[in-house]
């Protein structure tokens, strides 16, 4: 007869298998649900982001070369972009309904975030080579007039900036990150939107090719 001892064991060690294979067999089936969820890469207001790793393209175009994905800034591809009135850093207004048949190219930015700064250069290229094809103006997100002409003096921004200073468009446009640029078609829809920096033509040339050809 085996001692007390030895099927007090034997009982601990069997009691712990199916305690094992549940945690197993429950895991599995949790991961098999979907239950398990990976926080989207994105990145909030100023902080490191990439790009290609966090684009979110959109086309009106079902063979367009933009990708679909999520609708993060809570606009949709398609629809009309929100109108609204600004003032330029040298006090010239600017409606959205004014620019109906051009290009547009809005980039909602502020001078503290460094991966706004990161990308100027990059748009100020775009600036010289199709600024006669594309209208492209920064959107200065609640910053003072005093603050942004001399941040733009400072880095020599060639295209013009529109100052948000209450921040009621980037709230209308659904503004989450820094930077984020909306392409608008001339019919004045909206053609795609990308959250994140644009660190290299490589990564513009795509939404451009979009924007000149619609």
């Amino acid at each position: 007869m085996p001692s007390r001892k030895r099927v007090a064991g034997w009982a601990v060690l069997f009691g712990a298998f199916l305690y094992g294979g549940y945690l197993v067999g429950h895991r599995a089936s949790t991961v098999a649900s979907g239950t398990f969820h990976t926080t989207p890469n994105h990145v909030h207001k100023g902080a490191r982001t990439s790009s290609s790793a966090h684009s979110t393209p959109h086309s009106g175009s079902p063979h367009s070369p933009l990708a679909t994905a999520s609708t993060a800034s809570g606009l949709q591809v398609g629809q009309f972009a929100p109108g609204f009135t600004l003032r330029t850093t040298t006090g010239r207004t600017v409606s959205l309904s004014q620019l109906r048949g051009h290009a547009v190219w809005l980039n909602f930015w502020a001078t503290w975030c460094p991966w706004c700064r990161k990308e100027i250069p990059e748009l100020e290229k775009v600036e010289q080579r199709y600024g006669k094809q594309v209208d492209i103006y920064g959107v200065a997100v609640q910053q003072p007039q005093p603050t942004v002409s001399q941040y733009m003096t400072k880095i020599h921004v060639n295209y013009p900036v529109l100052l948000d200073s209450q921040g009621s468009v980037a709230a209308i446009y659904g503004v989450n990150f820094y930077p984020t640029s909306v392409f608008i078609g001339p019919n004045g829809k909206i053609l795609a939107v990308h959250q994140g920096p644009f660190l290299s033509q490589q990564g513009i040339d795509p939404y451009l090719h979009e924007l000149l050809h619609s």
